[in-house]
C-alpha cells in the first residue's frame, strides 16, 4: 500500500479528525541548513500593524495565527542577520539567516545558556549540550544527571514527584520501564534533541505522574553516521560489552540501526542477623548470602521513519533484547542453614511500534510486545538438624501485550487548543511453575496461573498559550480497567498552570493523579524459596496504588529551581521482611497499605567559577507518613523526617579534557517496618574528546566507599532482624567511543520487565 492510501485509510478508521483554523508555518535554518532555534518571528500587516509573534522550534519550525492574503514577518536573532519576509501563502516554506560579521576589537561578549527552557508548562533541556562537558556515554546516563532526578538501586526518581515514567517521543509503548532504560543506554546522547520533565504530564502522553520524554532528533538531509563503543566494568567481577549504532538519512526516509553485546556478571553479599520469636522462645540466626548473576544480553534496535511530506510523517520501529542461559546462584551460610540454588533463565523480548502523524493534529499508532522467560531451578539446604530439603524447579512466564491510540489537536483562535484521544491495552500473561524432586519439610505447591489485564482511557484537554509564555491546561482522563475479576472505573484529573511573569521569573503549579499497577508475578499464588530460611511470597488480589501528587515549582533566571509538593498514595504496596509467628521462616511480600502520604521540598542551585568550574547543588527534605492496618499481624503507623543532598562538580581542564566529582548523601529513612539507615556515595569521573571530537574516552568510579547501600533494621512489635547489604557495590568503568560520518550532501530542493520477571 503506498503512502497516500495509508493516510486515507487511516483517517477513515480512527475519524477523529475536524477541520483546523488557519495557520501559518515555516522553518527557519542558516546557510548551512541546520535548523536556527530561539529566533523571534514577528507578523505584521504590510502597514507595520503587529498581529502576532513567535519563537522558533529546536527544529527551526514555527506557527502563527491567522492566516492572512498579505503580510510580512520580522525574524530576529542574536547571531544572524535580521530579515523581512514578505508572504501571501500559509506555508512561506524555508527562511535562511545569514551569519551576523562581528568586527569588534577588544571587545569579549560573553553569553550563558540557560540550564532550562520553560516551554508549554514543560521543563526542556538540552541532553547533547547539557552533557558535553559530563562523563556520561549514553542517553541513559545524560538522564540521571537532570538537575532533581536520582537514580538508586537502578530505579530513577524525580525530587518531589510519587513516580517517575520515562518515555520516547511523548508517546506511549508496551516495553517495560527495564526495557526502555537498556534502549536509552544503547542511544547516543547525540541523538536526542532535548529531554522534557513534566510533573503532571498532558494526557496525549497515555501516561499519568511526573513523566520524562526522551525527544529524539529528526533528520531533514543527506547524511550516513555512525558511533561504535566499548566498554570495559569492574564490580567485583570483570565485564564489559560493545554496541554500534548507524543512521542513514535521506530528506524523505531515515534509517537508525543499533546493536548491542553485554557481558554482564554482577555479585550481592549479604549479611543477617535475625532474633526470630517462635512459641515464646528467640532463635538466633546468623545468615551470610552471596548472589551472583553471569549472562550475555543481546540488544537489536531498527527504526524506519519515512517523511511523507513536511507534515505527515510515518514511524516504524522493532526493538528486541536476548539473555540466554543466564545463571543466578545463591550461596546461603549460616547457624540455621546451609544452601545452594542455581537457577538458569533464558529470556526473550520483541517489540514492533508504528506511529504516524499528520499535518492537522492527528496522531495514530500501536505497538506489540512478546516476552517470554523460562528458567530452572535446583536448591539443596541442608538445616542445623542435618535434615535437608531439596527441590528442583521448572517454570516460565509468556506475555502478549497490545496497545493502540489515537489523539487529535485543534489549534483554536487567540491561542486555545483542545484535545482528545483514546487508548486501548490488553495484556495476556501465563505463568506457571512445577516441583519436583521434592525431599524434607517444605510444601511447593505447583501452579498455573492465566491473567488477562484490558486497560481503555478516553481523554478530553483544554490549553492556551499567551505570548508572554504564560500557559494552562486542564483535561480529565476516564478508564476502565480491569484484571480477572478486578473492574474498576476511574477518572484523573490533569492541571497545570505556567505563569512566566518575566525570562528571570516563571512559576509552576502542577496537579495529577495516577495509578501504578504490581507486577504480574507478584499478583500470583506462587511461593518462591530463597533458600533454606527466605522465601517470597505472591499476593493474590494486590490492588493497583493510587498516587496524588500537588507540586509549585519556582524558577529563577532559567537556573535556580526551588520546589514544593505533596503526594498521597493510597493502598500504597511494598515489600517489606516479616518474621513468621509459626515456624522459622522469614517472609517477603508484597501487601497494600493504607496510604503513604509526603510532603516536602526541593532546592537546586547551579553554580560556576569562570570557564573552568561548574557545580549543582541539589537539596531536598520531606516527612513521610506510612500506615497499614492489615501487615500481617504487626499493623504499623510511622513518621519520619529525610533529607538528601547531592552535590556535581565538573572541572574542565581544557577543551577537551574535564573531571567531574558527585557526593550525594541521605539522612536515614523507613519502609514499612523497616529502618533505613544513613548512606553516603561519591563518584569521580574523566572525560576525554580527541580526534576532532570523533573520538572519546571515559573513566568513572562510582561508589568509591563502598556506602550507597544503608544498612537495614528491623526493631517493631518482636520483629528483630539486621541486614547489611554494603558489599561490592564499587564500580569501575572504562568507555571508548569512535563517531564517524561526517559527510552530508546538501539538501535538495522540490520501545513495564517493572511488571514481567519472577
Amino acid at each position: 500500500m503506498d503512502c497516500k492510501r495509508f493516510v486515507i485509510c487511516t483517517l477513515i478508521c480512527v475519524g477523529l479528525s475536524f477541520p483546523v483554523f488557519s495557520q501559518t508555518i515555516g522553518k527557519i535554518v542558516d546557510a548551512n541548513q541546520q535548523p536556527v532555534d530561539g529566533a523571534t518571528i514577528v507578523m505584521q500587516l504590510p502597514d507595520s500593524t503587529y498581529l502576532g509573534a513567535a519563537i522558533s522550534a529546536a527544529d527551526g519550525t514555527f506557527i502563527l495565527e491567522p492566516e492572512l492574503e498579505s503580510y510580512q514577518l520580522i525574524v530576529q536573532h542574536l547571531l544572524y542577520q535580521t530579515r523581512l519576509v514578505k508572504g501571501q501563502a500559509r506555508d512561506v516554506g524555508i527562511i535562511v539567516l545569514e551569519p551576523k560579521d562581528y568586527n569588534l576589537e577588544e571587545v569579549v561578549i560573553k553569553g550563558e545558556k540557560p540550564l532550562v527552557k520553560v516551554e508549554n508548562g514543560r521543563l526542556g533541556y538540552n541532553l547533547s549540550v547539557f552533557s558535553q562537558k559530563l562523563a556520561v556515554n549514553n542517553a541513559y546516563e545524560a538522564i540521571t544527571k537532570l538537575p532533581g532526578v536520582q537514580e538508586s538501586n537502578g530505579a530513577l526518581s524525580l525530587a518531589g514527584a510519587s513516580s517517575l515514567t520515562i518515555v520516547m517521543n511523548g508517546k506511549p509503548t508496551t516495553m517495560t520501564a527495564e526495557q526502555l532504560e537498556t534502549l536509552l543506554r544503547n542511544t547516543p546522547v547525540e541523538r536526542v534533541e532535548k529531554a522534557e520533565v513534566m510533573y503532571s504530564a498532558p494526557p496525549e502522553l497515555h501516561v499519568r505522574g511526573a513523566v520524562i520524554n526522551v525527544v529524539m532528533k529528526r533528520s531533514n538531509d543527506y547524511s550516513f553516521q555512525g558511533e561504535l563503543s566499548t566498554y570495559y566494568q569492574n564490580k567485583y567481577f570483570n565485564s564489559g560489552g560493545a554496541n554500534g549504532n548507524f543512521r542513514l538519512s535521506t530528506p524523505k526516509v531515515t534509517l537508525d540501526v543499533m546493536y548491542g553485546a553485554d557481558n554482564i556478571k554482577t555479585l550481592e553479599y549479604t549479611n543477617l542477623l535475625s532474633r526470630h520469636t517462635l512459641s515464646d522462645k528467640v532463635y538466633e540466626i546468623i545468615q551470610n548470602e552471596k548472589l551472583s548473576s553471569k549472562s550475555w544480553m543481546h540488544n537489536v534496535r531498527t527504526a524506519l521513519e519515512c517523511n511523507i511530506n513536511e507534515k505527515n510523517h510515518l514511524n516504524v520501529a522493532y526493538t528486541g533484547s536476548f539473555t540466554p542461559d543466564e545463571h543466578n546462584r545463591s550461596i546461603a551460610d549460616g547457624s540455621f542453614q546451609q544452601s545452594n540454588l542455581d537457577k538458569f533463565t533464558d529470556k526473550k523480548m520483541h517489540n514492533i511500534a508504528v506511529r504516524y502523524s499528520s499535518g492537522f493534529g492527528l496522531e495514530v499508532g500501536g505497538d506489540y510486545t512478546r516476552y517470554t522467560s523460562d528458567n530452572n531451578q535446583t536448591m539443596f539446604t541442608r538445616l542445623a538438624d542435618n535434615s535437608e530439603n531439596t527441590y528442583t524447579l521448572t517454570g516460565g512466564q509468556r506475555i502478549d501485550r497490545y496497545s493502540v491510540f489515537a489523539d487529535q489537536k485543534h489549534n483554536l483562535a487567540n491561542n486555545w487548543s483542545i484535545g482528545y484521544g483514546l487508548s486501548y491495552r490488553y495484556a495476556k500473561d501465563f505463568d506457571f511453575q512445577t516441583y519436583d524432586n521434592v525431599t524434607g519439610n517444605i510444601k511447593p505447591e505447583n501452579t498455573e496461573a492465566w491473567l488477562n489485564e484490558q486497560t481503555t482511557s478516553f481523554y478530553f484537554s483544554l490549553s492556551r498559550n499567551w505570548a508572554s509564555g504564560t500557559s494552562f491546561s486542564v483535561s480529565a482522563t476516564g478508564e476502565y480497567y480491569t484484571i480477572g475479576n478486578y473492574h474498576k472505573w476511574a477518572v484523573y484529573p490533569q492541571a497545570s498552570l505556567t505563569y512566566m511573569k518575566s525570562p528571570n521569573h516563571i512559576f509552576q503549579l502542577s496537579l495529577s493523579t495516577d495509578k501504578t499497577y504490581p507486577s504480574y508475578w507478584d499478583m500470583q499464588s506462587s511461593v518462591t524459596y530463597l533458600n533454606g530460611y527466605s522465601e517470597l511470597q505472591g499476593t493474590p488480589g494486590l490492588r493497583p496504588m493510587t498516587n496524588y501528587n500537588l507540586n509549585g515549582t519556582y524558577i529563577l533566571k532559567q537556573k535556580y529551581i526551588f520546589g514544593l509538593f505533596y503526594t498521597h498514595t493510597s493502598d500504597y504496596f511494598a515489600q517489606s521482611p516479616y518474621q513468621d509467628t509459626d515456624r522459622l521462616a522469614l517472609i517477603y511480600k508484597n501487601t497494600n497499605w493504607n496510604y503513604m502520604r509526603m510532603i516536602g521540598a526541593n532546592l537546586i542551585l547551579p553554580f560556576s567559577i569562570g570557564n573552568w568550574y561548574d557545580a549543582r547543588l541539589t537539596l531536598a527534605g520531606m516527612q513521610a507518613r506510612q500506615k497499614c492496618n492489615r501487615f500481617f499481624d504487626i499493623p504499623f503507623d510511622r513518621k519520619k523526617w529525610m533529607f538528601v543532598g547531592t552535590l556535581d562538580n565538573t572541572f574542565k581542564i581544557c577543551k577537551n579534557l574535564s573531571f567531574e566529582l558527585t557526593g550525594n548523601i541521605q539522612t536515614p529513612f523507613i519502609q514499612g517496618t523497616l529502618d533505613l539507615a544513613s548512606s553516603f556515595n561519591l563518584t569521580a569521573g574523566m572525560k576525554w574528546n580527541f580526534a576532532k571530537d570523533k573520538c572519546s574516552f571515559t573513566v568513572r568510579c562510582s561508589d568509591i566507599f563502598n556506602s550507597s547501600m544503608p544498612n537495614m533494621k528491623v526493631r517493631f512489635k518482636g520483629q528483630y532482624l539486621d541486614m547489611n547489604s554494603s558489599f561490592y557495590t564499587r564500580t569501575v568503568s572504562l568507555n571508548f567511543t569512535y563517531r564517524f560520518g561526517e559527510y552530508k550532501k546538501s539538501v535538495m530542493k522540490g520501545v513495564d520487565t517493572s511488571r514481567f520477571g519472577h
